[in-house]
């Protein structure tokens, strides 16, 4: 991975885990206003799981690659988080997910920030 797959990729990384987190608080907020305090995060596990699996593919990638496996499927997992952030992704994830954005500016602003990375015309991870 060249020093600039390596620099978008950590852009990448915190951006989606401030937009994960934006909608973490978001969820928690909205469900213990309507029902009192209880954690739960099950919709967000998808991406959650999308997080983790870049973070080892990341590794994966630094300490030894050559045939690049890594390398695909991390552009699998990207693609994945396109997917998502379209609100075309899971059926359980995308509902909420969109509601969320829609209606928590730092959601919003995260769910942007994000966008761009993954699809804007220079950043495009």
């Amino acid at each position: 991975m060249t020093k600039t797959d390596t620099s978008k990729l950590d852009k990448l990384r915190r951006a989606l885990l401030q937009l994960h987190k934006a909608l973490l608080d978001a969820q928690r907020i909205r469900y213990e206003r309507e029902n009192g305090r209880v954690e739960s995060r099950g919709e967000l596990r998808v991406l959650s799981a999308l997080i983790a699996r870049l973070d080892e593919l990341a590794e994966a990638d630094k300490v030894d690659d050559k045939n690049g496996d890594a390398r695909a499927e991390m552009r699998g997992v990207i693609e994945r988080l396109r997917t998502l952030v379209r609100f075309e992704g899971n059926d359980g994830f995308t509902a909420p997910y969109r509601e969320i954005v829609e209606a928590v500016p730092d959601a919003l602003v995260a769910h942007v920030q994000l966008s761009r990375l993954l699809n804007g015309p220079g950043g495009r991870v």
